[in-house]
């Protein structure tokens, strides 16, 4: 028997729930796994550590991308390529509070196509719960059916990884002299199609309207804390990587060259500080935590929004504006564990529940019997696709039925003008004369 070929792709190259799924997934099935990654440096990163990669959009990758069996993307990466063969089986990259897709008041054109063609083309939408169910199907415009409560692949990693360890691994730095470690992750405020906030303020960390780094890091010295600020991938070079004894970035570079991603370090952190990420949802599991800076909120609510157009709904913890109450709810946060602690449970009971751990197991259990495709598995055929596929057929019959008669037309005509055809019509008319 043939080994399936199943290909996976994140973005950034080598993260998130497809990272996570690949890697339980490689020592338990004898399948041919390929990664499909974004630039020549990943490939490089990886063919190192003998994982086989190969650059999208390149010839190699026009041939492979055929073959593929299943797919698990976390973005839709690879939706143009999927074949009448291949399972495409979509885990997306978090769950939180922003309207994407067909949930969004104001998609822009280059959404509506993309998540337009995403409905047609995932089979499966992998999902914590029954909550997120509801979400996706909505996000996407598919029926609840192609949506499968199975868990997030990530959340394995927030169980079994060693934080800690693989934080200092990256940083180069020993993370367990600080008292407490606190990681910042914002979200992507330019976005993939639209601006939702212009007005960022590049010189300092959270995006507040002003303050002096130096405060900051002078109550981080204080506390003997460390603060690690983690961009989103799209906006790494945009705002000022500030950067001392107290606070440290953390970017995908780094993480790649350890054969890291952000989920394989977020168990090692006491608190975290983020905004409207998703990031602010996944953290919950942990029950630490969760400071939410939102200087630009008037402006982000405008410009994009959030599902049920009410923040606090979304938030397990205080919102702060400027960088004095982000100090002093710091300091609440991580000397209080009871601030804020029931609205963390309670959130985190809504969202995350019945998805602790066995997530990757669930997921595969589900589409594999073995080392084969599970026969309960289901390939969605879009309608409009097997429509548009129909036609295209009737259309090629037509056009070979048009041309069979055109050929039979030209056969009838070069009898016609034949010269036996002639000498056969001249015989006719003699025949004609004889019987009268």
């Amino acid at each position: 028997m043939e080994k399936l070929n199943i290909t996976f792709c994140s973005n950034p190259d080598f993260s998130g729930n497809s990272k996570a799924l690949y890697e339980y997934m490689k020592d338990k099935y004898d399948f041919n796994m390929t990664w499909i990654v974004y630039n020549e440096e990943s490939k490089k990163i990886l063919d190192n550590k003998n994982i086989k990669a190969i650059v999208i959009g390149t010839d190699e990758f026009k041939e492979y991308i055929k073959t593929t069996d299943v797919f698990f993307t976390a973005q839709g990466n690879l939706d143009g390529d999927k074949t009448e063969k291949s399972l495409y089986v979509e885990l997306w990259h978090g769950i939180g509070p922003k309207p994407t897709g067909y949930l969004g008041e104001h998609p822009s054109d280059e959404d509506i196509r993309g998540y337009n063609n995403m409905r047609k083309i995932f089979d499966y939408v992998i999902v914590p719960n029954d909550f997120w169910k509801v979400i996706f199907a909505a996000k996407f415009n598919i029926p609840c059916a192609r949506v499968k409560c199975l868990g997030m692949p990530i959340f394995d990693y927030f169980k079994d990884s060693d934080g800690k360890t693989n934080l200092s691994k990256a940083l180069k730095v020993d993370i367990t002299k600080y008292d407490k470690v606190i990681m910042y992750m914002p979200t992507f405020r330019k976005g993939f199609n639209h601006n939702d906030v212009n007005n960022i303020n590049e010189k300092n960390i959270f995006n507040f309207e002003s303050y002096n780094e130096s405060d900051l890091d002078e109550f981080l010295k204080k506390n003997n804390y460390l603060l690690c600020v983690k961009r989103h991938p799209g906006e790494q070079n945009v705002f000022y990587a500030f950067e001392s004894e107290n606070i440290k970035n953390v970017d995908e570079k780094m993480l790649i060259e350890n054969d890291l991603s952000v989920n394989e370090i977020i168990n090692g952190v006491d608190m975290l500080i983020t905004d409207y990420s998703s990031i602010g949802t996944e953290f919950l599991y942990f029950n630490k935590p969760i400071l939410y800076a939102v200087g630009d909120m008037d402006e982000y609510l405008e410009n994009r929004g959030i599902v049920f157009s009410n923040l606090d709904f979304w938030t397990a913890g205080p919102q702060v504006k400027d960088i004095s109450s982000l100090i002093l709810e710091t300091e609440k946060l991580l000397k209080d564990e009871s601030y804020y602690k029931k609205e963390r449970n309670e959130k985190r009971k809504l969202w995350i529940s019945g998805n602790y751990e066995n997530n990757c197991e669930n997921i595969c259990n589900f589409f594999f019997d073995g080392n084969k495709i599970r026969k309960t598995v289901k390939y969605y055929k879009d309608p409009e696709i097997y429509m548009r596929k129909e036609i295209d057929k009737l259309t090629e019959d037509l056009e070979d039925t048009k041309n069979k008669l055109e050929e039979k037309d030209k056969e009838i005509y070069d009898v016609y003008n034949s010269k036996g055809w002639r000498f056969l019509e001249k015989v006719r008319k003699v025949n004609k004369i004889f019987k009268k």
